[in-house]
């Protein structure tokens, strides 16, 4: 009787034990970031051209393979993660017609706000100045 009863109280304490530390993260885990940007310019109007320039952006932390990941997500942050509100800088282009397709998708907020974003433009340097600094890729 007191070996089916420690067979039972063994069975009882892994059972607990592996219902309680099911599913829970360590301490340390990073949360995920607060926004996330697959950027892409493709060569020619619309997504079917070659893609000319590619990065991946994080923000808070920021990261990814974007050159500059926290100026960019500054930019992202005043414009409340709408890549369309995000102001154009002044600039000298030159006037040459080469299209590039702009595509920002991701989320922002932490996934509350998809993003998806397609845009062409005249020329690479055109693109550059119109969304500073997210496109400076």
């Amino acid at each position: 009787m007191r070996a089916k009863l420690l067979a039972s109280l063994g069975g009882a304490v892994s059972a607990a034990i592996l219902v309680g530390s099911s599913g829970v993260a360590p301490a340390s885990a990073t949360p995920p970031p607060f926004g996330y940007l697959r950027l892409t310019v493709h060569q020619g109007q619309g997504t079917t051209g070659p893609v000319v320039a590619e990065a991946e952006l994080w923000c808070h932390p920021d990261g990814g393979s974007h050159p500059t990941p926290a100026a960019a997500c500054a930019a992202l942050d005043a414009a409340g993660g709408d890549p369309q509100r995000i102001p154009a800088r002044s600039g000298i282009c030159p006037a040459v017609y080469a299209p590039v397709t702009a595509v920002a998708t991701g989320h922002w907020r932490g996934g509350a706000q998809r993003i998806d974003f397609t845009r062409t433009y005249g020329n690479h340097c055109a693109l550059r100045n119109a969304k500073p600094p997210l496109f400076d890729i």
